[in-house]
């Protein structure tokens, strides 16, 4: 006899800044029953090749999405920002409908090489908590991230990068409180110098295909 599980739900995390499923098997579970996903049918984890982890008879009801082990902040080089892990009402309507969660990047997170970044530092009062946009200078904020409590942040700019005429990313960076206002940044400056000039404002160059550190200094 054949003993066969209806689907309950399909969760996937994904990179908020490319879009991508989290390469990472994460130690996704669902609150009270401490469900696990299924596993894949090699048996070797339960991350599915398409990113998704998928939930077999699950029992009814509110359930939190548990991506972490308990009491972490972060988990393999990810952080979600939201203060409260995903909910999911079960059933679902159409269960076989995959749900797609954000996560970002630690401040520490390792990239791949050849990867167009910045890894930031805040400088001065209150930089810890910040909401963090960069886009190219002349195009619309459409990515964030935040800065931790050191005022640290990592942000990867998705997408094709076109260069300036000195055959740099122009990027432009803006900080603000959750919610409320801007807080101006002054200057930055690169480490090493040798990355690129201190600049002043918000607009910023970097080399393509590097994840520059930078440290901003708030008004």
């Amino acid at each position: 006899m054949t003993v066969s599980h209806a689907l309950s739900l399909a969760v996937r995390f994904v990179d908020h800044f490319s879009g991508r499923p989290v390469p990472q098997e994460l130690p996704v579970r669902l609150s009270e029953t401490l469900a696990r996903p299924a596993l894949r049918p090699d048996g070797s984890g339960a991350r599915q090749t398409d990113g998704s982890y998928r939930f077999l008879g699950a029992s009814p009801g509110t359930r939190r999405i548990l991506w972490r082990h308990p009491f972490q902040r972060s988990q393999s080089g990810w952080i979600r920002w939201d203060p409260a892990d995903p909910e999911v009402t079960l059933p679902l309507a159409v269960p076989a409908q995959v749900i797609d969660h954000d996560l970002w990047p630690t401040a520490d997170a390792q990239v791949a090489p050849g990867t167009t970044g910045v890894r930031g530092k805040l400088r001065g009062a209150g930089g810890a908590g910040l909401e963090i946009r960069i886009a190219l200078q002349g195009q619309p904020f459409d990515r964030m991230t935040r800065s931790g409590q050191a005022g640290e942040f990592l942000f990867l700019p998705p997408g094709a990068l076109p260069l300036d005429a000195g055959g740099r990313v122009p990027l432009t960076i803006e900080a603000r409180i959750p919610g409320g206002a801007v807080r101006p940044i002054l200057s930055g400056s690169f480490l090493p110098a040798s990355a690129g000039a201190p600049f002043a404002g918000q607009d910023f160059t970097i080399l393509a295909q590097t994840v520059a550190r930078v440290t901003f200094q708030l008004a």
